[in-house]
């Protein structure tokens, strides 16, 4: 702790510090222990700073809590410089590093309480919100322990009774197989409700909750971006927000809530600026919630802090040079996800195990292709020639010319024939019927080889709001199409494009992230600080005694970033 100093040396003191360190004002003297009665820790999972400025851009203002910017949080795991949540939701939980894909157990196997934990042990009611799975790596770190992030059947076992309000996705996880679920045995649901925990699953349901613990899983497995959510019967983060506060609030004892914007984590993997920025605004409304009760409450912490970042992110690209066009993403009716389901939807589908592969090119049997169409095709052996009728199209192929006759014009036939069947090439089968065509393969499983075609202009475009060019759909209908992750990143790579922003990943990457804090003890995240200090700080903060020596902890941190 900073000594008092007394008399003149204490005034020209405190003076030289005022001109020196007027960024570190108000945060000379540590907060008391104890002096923060309620926590709420809010992580955009994913954001980074190019994050924070394009929503900015896209907003055309600040986002509400920018302006309570403190610092630097350090993210590296255990066994890397590049951690995943599990670890980095770790050591924001318990104070200790793990390797990448834990959950909430140490190298050596301990298995340390998390914030939440201690604050139940005091006494205060505890929440878990997100809209991923609620047993997602981020928020299973701060009530369960396992070696594997991906053992989400075992992690649901350790929520019940153990937090007090539970909100997000993952009903799957609590639910018996017997009712569709992944339990294999127990259900989690009836033990919630035997509990005493009002369960809902519909957004109707957010106003009939009267308990004082809380059940919520919207969706069977995880939660859509909130620019596909289906807002008639899905809440919001920021709805769940305020039922989570309402609900713990009624605790004269205080509470500890974590609340997770799970999914600007995803639309950073998939590199999909519209649905990054528009759960970025998602976010920003549930911190909203979060601020107004602090406001009013005075006793209450609010802490603002990624885990990590996504994607590398970059406002503007090369062919852009010194530009970005992030206002073309105001004009999007959906996610990359949208794009995809409604491309699918839209696409006529054609097996096409029979085809033949060409210098990277599918050629199909002409019968083959126009019988899955439901057209007809007429065989004239003089001419050596087939009329061919497919919906609203007809046209002549000249086998023996290698031509084709459509209407008034006469084209050049990719085509050529194999042990009499005749073969043509799948983009020039889906062009006469005014398609493209995308081809979807399994491996090692040649009969699931299926073609999609369909108009990619008239399906994209009411989505994305914008204008596609032939090059974009040749990228879009030029990957594997039976994989929708693939499918859903090229997507994201032709909005990206338009918005002339650029990534350098789809994974995660090592930089620091800007930590935000308001209310009571605020001042203690001035500075650059490591993910396993935002605990310890917590804990001295609230009173809970989660660690040993906490005050010697909180004077050396002072120490550090005011000398």
């Amino acid at each position: 702790m900073l000594r008092n100093f007394n008399g003149k040396t204490a005034g020209k003191v405190m003076i030289a510090a005022s001109l020196l360190f007027g960024s570190l004002a108000g945060v000379a003297h540590a907060a008391d222990k104890g002096s923060t009665k309620n926590v709420i820790l809010m992580i955009p999972d994913g954001m980074g700073i190019s994050y924070l400025t394009a929503t900015r851009i896209y907003k055309g203002e600040e986002l509400s809590f920018e302006r309570y910017a403190k610092g630097l949080m350090k993210t590296y795991s255990n066994d890397t410089n590049i951690t995943d949540s599990a670890a980095a939701g770790t050591a924001m939980a318990t104070g200790y590093k793990t390797n990448n894909g834990v959950i909430a157990v140490t190298p050596d196997g301990k298995r340390p309480e998390s914030i939440l934990d201690a604050a139940r042990e005091k006494g205060k009611s505890t929440g878990l919100v997100a809209t991923s799975r609620i047993t997602h790596a981020t928020p299973a770190v701060f009530t369960a322990h396992d070696p594997s992030r991906g053992n989400e059947v075992a992690l649901a076992t350790e929520y019940i009774n153990n937090v007090d309000v539970i909100l997000g996705g993952g009903r799957d996880m609590f639910l018996p197989q017997a009712e569709g679920g992944q339990q294999p045995e127990r259900n989690l649901v009836a033990e919630a409700e035997a509990a005493g925990y009002d369960y809902i699953t519909n957004r109707s349901e957010l106003d009939d909750v009267t308990s004082d613990k809380v059940l919520g899983l919207f969706a069977m497995s995880d939660m859509k971006y909130d620019i596909d959510r289906d807002k008639v019967n899905v809440p919001s983060l920021s709805e769940m927000t305020e039922l989570a506060v309402e609900t713990l609030s009624q605790d004269q004892d205080g509470f500890f809530l974590m609340v997770e914007g799970s999914q600007i984590d995803w639309a950073g993997h998939a590199n999909d600026p519209t649905a990054l920025i528009t759960d970025m605004l998602a976010f920003e409304e549930a911190v909203d919630v979060a601020l107004a009760f602090a406001k009013k409450d005075k006793n209450t912490l609010v802490v603002v802090v990624g885990d990590h970042e996504t994607g590398g992110m970059n406002i503007g690209n090369t062919p852009g040079g010194y530009k970005e066009n992030i206002d073309i993403l105001k004009n999007a009716k959906g996610s990359s996800n949208t794009v995809l389901g409604a491309l699918k939807e839209e696409a006529q589908t054609v097996g096409i195990e029979n085809a033949k592969v060409v210098d990277g090119s599918y050629y199909v049997p002409v019968r083959d292709i126009v019988a899955e169409l439901d057209g007809e095709l007429t065989y004239h052996a003089q001419a050596f020639a087939a009329d061919v009728s497919i919906g609203r199209a007809t046209f002549r192929i000249d086998l023996g010319g290698k031509k084709i006759v459509a209407g008034s014009q006469t084209l050049d036939a990719d085509l050529f024939i194999e042990k009499g069947t005749s073969y043509i090439a799948l983009d020039s089968i889906a062009g006469l019927i005014g398609l493209q065509a995308a081809v979807g393969t399994t491996a090692d499983k040649p009969e699931e080889t299926t073609a999609y075609l369909v108009d990619v202009k008239q399906v994209v475009e009411p989505i994305v709001g914008f204008k596609l060019t032939d090059e974009d759909v040749t990228y879009l209908t030029s990957v594997n199409w039976n994989n929708n992750t693939t499918l859903t990143n090229e997507i994201g790579t032709v909005v990206s494009a338009h918005a002339l922003i650029s990534w350098g990943s789809r994974n995660h990457t090592g930089e620091e992230l800007p930590v935000y804090a308001y209310g009571a003890g605020s001042g203690e995240f001035v500075g650059l600080i490591d993910n396993i200090d935002l605990p310890r700080i917590l804990s001295y903060l609230m009173g809970v005694d989660l660690f040993d020596n906490e005050e010697s902890f909180m004077e050396k941190l002072e120490k550090r970033r005011t000398e």
